[in-house]
């Protein structure tokens, strides 16, 4: 069976001061070059994703409810 795996570069603008590390879904590193303005380019499988941290960073990426800062409704909040 011959299977074509879809490539298409994703480039992103990110915004994170200093170096920075690409990872995939189950934090394994990803190939990326520099596009240039801040951007970078990244080589995806269709239907993957890319999560951008700072080097060193490990942010906490468990789903979990958060806990309210005040009252408000169950359902979100009203029009303003």
């Amino acid at each position: 069976m011959n299977r074509f795996v879809q490539r298409a570069p994703c480039v992103v603008r990110h915004g994170i001061a200093g170096p920075v590390e690409v990872r995939d879904g189950r934090g394994r590193p990803l190939r990326y070059s520099d596009a240039g303005d801040g951007a970078l380019r990244i080589a995806l499988s269709k239907g993957n994703s890319a999560l951008i941290t700072a080097r060193g960073d490990r942010p906490d990426l468990t789903i979990a409810p958060v806990r309210p800062n005040g009252e408000a409704p169950w359902w979100g909040l009203e029009d303003a």
